[in-house]
């Protein structure tokens, strides 16, 4: 099966470096796609390949173990050279050229759909998760158990329908992706019904408890509730207990301001205001002069015309949520900076969609608060993608990473080669209760949600700070 991991190389080369959010959920459009020859690809870990790693793991912790993630950055897993030019890519034609479909297996193994975009106009992304799980799968099949194979999701709902008819004909009950909220709504009824288990890229809430007793769809991206609650309880509990919102006009700013008016009255503390806005810089401007000027009443106070209360006894917002990022988040920094001529202190603070390097390059961010995973596995995987594939992982790519990590820990105590929906509701291994990933402890609940231990970190100067470490464990449920 050597051949299998350089065909994958093969399909890399074309990759350009797509950095999409961790939490931000994606829309899918309509766009021309360019047809994928409809074939399959199937991955193995590489029986001979896999054995110097392992046997470098056990220097340090016993086989089953989490692996070179959780080694600090002197000590990070190092590969040979033979093993470097292994998965190293290399220059070829055109993957959509070339004819991907690899003779099956001759022995038996789990298989594992990976259902992602291979072509179209999110072809990019696609390919580098796909990167993501080869490298996953190196790294944590031990026992050489699961086969990857994979699949072309395209762009449209009915091109999502059709390629996943193409996963349930092949049998196979356990898949990675689709990637975007409007792919998981599209082929959730057909998961439930076949009983397939779906671990989907998403963060939509309203995705939820689209599961049964023997199939449906997990929630693998960060949900918006468990972010703002993480972050309203630390602000909370450094003395910050009055709350503005400035968020995009869409259904995701909705849905955290939302979050943020049940959790801040939840606590006793004060909601001020909620601005939404267009992306356009005149109606930015509105919304933060609106947010920076309003102002709270103490709740004796019944006359409506408060003209005569004094600054001291006005309420203005301590916090700004913004759950925005990259150069838009930019544009609403500087807009409250530029309009803040009172110089009021405000506490800026955002959502895990902050962890990206534009964040780091904006001074006027320096100090703000966001909920996300610590950062520092991020980093060393990160480094270890670029030293294979010559180019760095979108953020998202954590989420296949410790997908197929989840799996691979659940068919080393697998008999037979059956993965069901309850192995991952049910998987224990006390007292983290839960599996250990780049992203931290996480674990797979009955109602479809991803739960995870989120830190807070603080925008540092070319760096994130921790500031409120992650819980490294579950309480059993």
């Amino acid at each position: 099966m050597k051949k299998i991991f350089l065909i994958i190389a093969l399909f890399i080369s074309s990759c350009k470096y797509n950095d999409l959010k961790l939490t931000q959920d994606f829309n899918d459009e309509e766009n021309e796609v360019v047809e994928y020859n409809n074939k399959t690809t199937k991955i193995e870990t590489p029986p001979n390949k896999e054995k110097s790693i392992v046997e470098q793991n056990k220097l340090n912790k016993k086989e089953g173990d989490y692996n070179f993630l959780n080694q600090n950055n002197e000590d990070e897993l190092k590969l040979s050279e033979e093993e470097k030019q292994y998965l190293k890519p290399k220059i070829g034609r055109n993957f959509e050229s070339n004819n991907l479909q690899i003779p099956p297996s001759s022995n038996r193994k789990i298989q594992v759909a990976l259902f992602l975009p291979l072509s179209g106009k999110n072809k990019d992304l696609g390919l580098s998760l796909f990167n993501t799980a080869s490298l996953s799968l190196f790294e944590n099949d031990f026992q050489n158990k699961i086969e990857l194979v994979l699949f072309d999701s395209k762009d449209t709902t009915q091109e999502n329908q059709k390629a996943f008819k193409e996963i349930i004909d092949s049998k196979i009950k356990v898949v990675i992706g689709p990637i975007f909220s409007t792919s998981v709504i599209a082929i959730e009824k057909m998961a439930r019904d076949n009983d397939i288990t779906v671990i989907s890229l998403s963060n939509n809430h309203e995705l939820l408890n689209k599961t049964d007793s023997d199939g449906g769809v997990f929630i693998g991206g960060i949900l918006p509730e468990s972010q703002i609650d993480k972050i309203v309880n630390y602000s909370m509990d450094q003395g910050k207990l009055n709350f503005a919102v400035i968020a995009p006009n869409n259904q995701y700013g909705k849905v955290i301001t939302e979050y943020l008016k049940k959790f801040v009255r939840a606590r006793d503390g004060n909601f001020i205001t909620s601005e939404f806005y267009e992306a356009n810089n005149r109606d930015i401007d509105r919304a933060t002069e609106r947010v920076i000027n309003s102002f709270g009443v103490p709740t004796k106070s019944k006359n409506r015309d408060t003209s005569y209360l004094s600054d001291y006894d006005r309420i203005y917002p301590q916090v700004i949520l913004i759950p925005e990022s990259g150069k838009m988040l930019s544009k609403l920094v500087n807009s409250i900076n530029k309009l803040n001529k009172d110089e009021r202190d405000f506490k800026l603070i955002g959502t895990s969609q902050w962890s990206e390097a534009s964040t780091l390059k904006d001074i006027n961010l320096l100090g703000s608060w966001f909920p996300a995973p610590e950062d520092n596995r991020f980093r060393i995987f990160e480094k270890k993608y670029y030293d294979s594939f010559g180019k760095f992982p979108p953020r998202i790519s954590s989420i296949v990473y410790d997908s197929v990590l989840a799996i691979a820990k659940i068919a080393q105590n697998k008999n037979n080669l059956k993965i069901n929906f309850s192995d991952f509701i049910e998987f224990n291994n006390a007292p983290k209760n839960g599996f250990d990933g780049i992203d931290g402890v996480f674990r797979f609940l009955p109602n479809g949600a991803v739960q995870r231990n989120l830190a807070i970190l603080q925008v540092g100067n070319g760096k994130f700070e921790t500031l409120d470490s992650s819980i490294e464990k579950f309480l059993k449920y």
